[in-house]
């Protein structure tokens, strides 16, 4: 669906004739949210929490055990750890087309056997529609495979760049990924949601609040379970939002009733604020796996000649979505740490070699990364160390420009 840790070059590649046309529609969409343009809540109530009137507010901030855990660690105290059962979380990022390669790798951890029930999934991005399927365990393997090994982007999103710019809500619009998720979860999936949630098991999605420019993040199977008559509805725009490309697709429009006033919010996707993250409902047993797939590479591909200036630009930000992912990893690796957790990461080898736009929806290629992943999970090739700190890879320091590389 949308930007992640491989095509972070993707999106903006794919629309760099049109890098005018995107500062035209920022500009359209920043008179479009003016004083008064839309019922948006007061500054007074942005920078407050937000708590649940209706449902439990027992989660735990995977970065907060973090800090406090490194703290308590500086201090020479042992982290607090729960006496609880150890639990299986799998974090999914982003990535657009490069989520065939997660479908692949969670086909062949299927069939290994070795694959295990996942107490809590996350995803961002394309990641989000990765996570429920895997949330709601293999039998939807086989639709996991099938939509991603034969998607195109004329199956997500559909050019509308007049009419996009002058209404300042996106070049494209996302009416085909509406109907597909419409088509997709229903009121069966959402009785399986339900059921999963009520199980102990728990599926958070992150979307990006358009106004506060914060990472917002959704219990699906806590509004599954709330009884309230638009829970498919909300549900549906949850991960609509979270594969809306901010620019270029519309924002997904929210009505939020706070203290009893309702307001209007937007959200698109929150892959520029987080590329993988975790929320639990309660602090992480010892023993416990963080399982992280990369739709895609840890590290962008060379350039092969010298970036011209729109070509300096977009390459700019890829890169800074890539080290997003890399940081993300590294707080993940922290948390493991401190609560004696398990580190699992699989990414696509660096060695692919294909189309770099993450919008490049090819069948062929598809099959490819699939076929990648699928093998890797076969090989169980997971890695135990976050991106860069391997002593192999760290670059040194550089004392001069005259430089050796070992054979």
């Amino acid at each position: 669906m949308t930007t992640g840790p491989t095509g972070r070059r993707g999106i903006a590649r794919a629309a760099r004739p049109l890098a005018l046309g995107f500062i035209l529609a920022l500009a359209a969409i920043v008179g479009c949210w003016g004083p008064g343009a839309r019922p948006l809540p007061p500054d007074s109530l942005l920078h407050k929490v937000w708590r649940n009137r209706h449902l439990d507010d027992n989660y735990h901030n995977a970065d907060t055990e973090t800090v406090t855990g490194l703290a308590m660690a500086m201090q020479g105290e042992a982290p607090l750890r729960p006496a609880d059962h150890p639990i299986n979380i799998l974090c999914v990022s982003g990535g657009g087309k490069f989520a065939a390669f997660t479908a692949g790798v969670l086909n062949g951890w299927t069939a290994t056997g070795q694959r295990p029930r996942f107490d809590v999934a996350t995803g961002i991005s394309s990641g989000a529609p990765v996570a429920l399927m895997a949330y709601l365990g293999p039998k939807y393997d086989p639709l996991l495979g099938e939509l991603f090994l034969n998607l195109r982007r004329s199956d997500l999103y559909v050019w509308r760049p007049v009419r996009g710019l002058i209404t300042g809500t996106g070049l494209m619009s996302s009416r085909p990924l509406q109907e597909l998720l419409d088509y997709y979860i229903t009121e069966d999936v959402l009785m399986e949601i339900r059921a999963a949630h009520q199980n102990g098991q728990r599926l958070f999605i992150a979307t990006s609040n358009m106004v506060t420019h914060r990472m917002i993040v959704w219990d699906i199977g806590a509004i599954a379970c709330s009884n309230h008559p638009e829970a498919l509805t909300i549900i549906r725009k949850v991960f609509l939002a979270s594969c809306s490309i901010p620019g270029l697709v519309p924002p997904v429009e929210f009505d939020v009733t706070v203290n009893g006033v309702r307001y209007k919010e937007y959200h698109a996707d929150a892959g520029n604020l987080a590329q993988i993250f975790v929320r639990t409902a309660g602090p992480l047993p010892p023993g416990s796996t963080i399982w992280i797939l990369s739709a895609g590479k840890t590290h962008p591909d060379p350039s092969n000649r010298r970036p011209h200036v729109i070509e300096a630009m977009v390459t700019a930000v890829s890169a800074g979505l890539y080290s997003l992912f890399r940081a993300d990893a590294m707080k993940l690796y922290a948390l493991c740490g401190v609560t004696r957790s398990n580190f699992r990461l699989m990414a696509l080898p660096r060695n692919f070699r294909g189309q770099s736009s993450s919008m490049d929806f090819d069948p062929a290629e598809s099959r490819r990364m699939y076929w990648i992943g699928y093998q890797m999970a076969i090989g169980e090739a997971w890695d135990l160390l976050p991106p860069d700190t391997n002593p192999a890879e760290v670059q040194p320091p550089r004392t001069g420009v005259d430089f050796l590389v070992p054979e």
